[in-house]
């Protein structure tokens, strides 16, 4: 499953060209896939020489310029909202389009929080099973919510999360706070600002540049982006940033029909990790044979490495890590 991200920003934020940017223009109906740079990736390509290499996958789409309503309804489909501000052309004021987004997921969830609210506090009055708790869930939420402040922001522990999740909120969801720049990476400092200040995460592209760059070879692009002050590619940059604000890994499998690269959870139970190749290998689950990619690369194969005895074998316990390669184990 690709790790689907929405764009939004208000008219003028350049988050259209910023899409493109991303996504190299490719896709149909604002909506384009792409995959996801590693360079580990990239490695384990050249020393097990598969059939094929597939990267982890992003699902980018471009909300439609129109209405708040449009706006919210792609951030619900969303696992990861980019947040794309204007540090470029004359007199950006990239701390007011934010807020201005901010402020139209705020209300949309309160608009849902006080519908719910309603039905609840009649649910609690008639003492319903769970009435009163999803009551002080929500009650909550209303009063965050009527701050101004997003649900991101509010203490909530699992139980809680269950009763706002059949209001799909989106104020809840994490946030990658993108300064749109044109050549000059310290137009966006204010947006690192407030980023830092929301405690979300935060990334620079030049989205015009991109798009341009997106024409040329890889090393000639690398050069450009060099001489404008950017070490990555404006791809690489916002996937780092929708990893960690997603809590999210990347974890390897390497054989000769293929190498290829698989986002899960962070901290999740190897079962929980298999799950994500196929939700059969949950209850399945044998055990997995865990190396690094160093050592595969120093190997050459998982089989050179079994041969040796240098394979790790980890159970159901095993929390899978960040640049695991793993072959699990399942049953019939």
């Amino acid at each position: 499953m690709p790790v689907s991200v929405a764009i939004v920003g208000p008219p003028g934020s350049g988050k259209t060209t910023l899409s493109n940017a991303l996504t190299g223009g490719r896709g149909s109906g604002g909506v384009g896939m792409v995959d996801v740079p590693d360079e580990r990736l990239d490695r384990l390509e050249a020393a097990v020489k598969p059939k094929k290499k597939v990267y982890a996958q992003v699902r980018i789409a471009d909300a439609p310029p129109g209405s708040r309503a449009q706006q919210v309804a792609a951030a619900r489909e969303a696992d990861v909202l980019l947040v794309v501000a204007r540090c470029f052309g004359v007199e950006p004021d990239p701390v007011s389009d934010l807020d201005g987004i901010t402020l139209d997921l705020v209300l949309a969830d309160l608009a849902s929080v006080e519908k719910r609210l309603e039905i609840v506090a009649k649910e609690a009055r008639i003492n319903k099973p769970g009435a009163a708790r999803a009551l002080e869930v929500l009650t909550r939420a209303k009063a965050q919510l009527d701050a101004g402040r997003p649900l991101r922001s509010l203490e909530l522990d699992d139980a809680s999360r269950e009763v706002l999740a059949p209001l799909f909120p989106v104020s809840v969801k994490p946030v990658v706070y993108v300064a749109n720049v044109a050549d000059d990476r310290t137009a966006g400092a204010r947006v690192g600002r407030y980023a830092f200040e929301q405690g979300a995460e935060f990334a620079v592209v030049a989205g015009a540049l991109e798009v341009e760059l997106a024409e040329l070879e890889p090393g000639e692009a690398a050069e450009y982006r060099s001489s404008y002050g950017l070490a990555e590619s404006g791809l690489a940059a916002v996937a780092r940033a929708v990893w960690k604000a997603g809590g999210l890994i990347t974890y390897f499998t390497a054989g000769e029909p293929e190498v290829r690269a698989w986002p899960c959870e962070d901290g999740a139970l190897a079962p929980i990790a298999a799950g994500v190749i196929h939700t059969d290998f949950i209850k399945k689950f044998i055990r997995a044979e865990v190396t690094s990619v160093d050592e595969l690369v120093e190997a050459g194969s998982m089989e050179a490495l079994r041969a040796a005895g240098r394979l790790r074998v980890e159970g159901r316990e095993y929390h899978v890590r960040d640049g695991d390669v793993v072959f699990f184990r399942i049953g019939g």
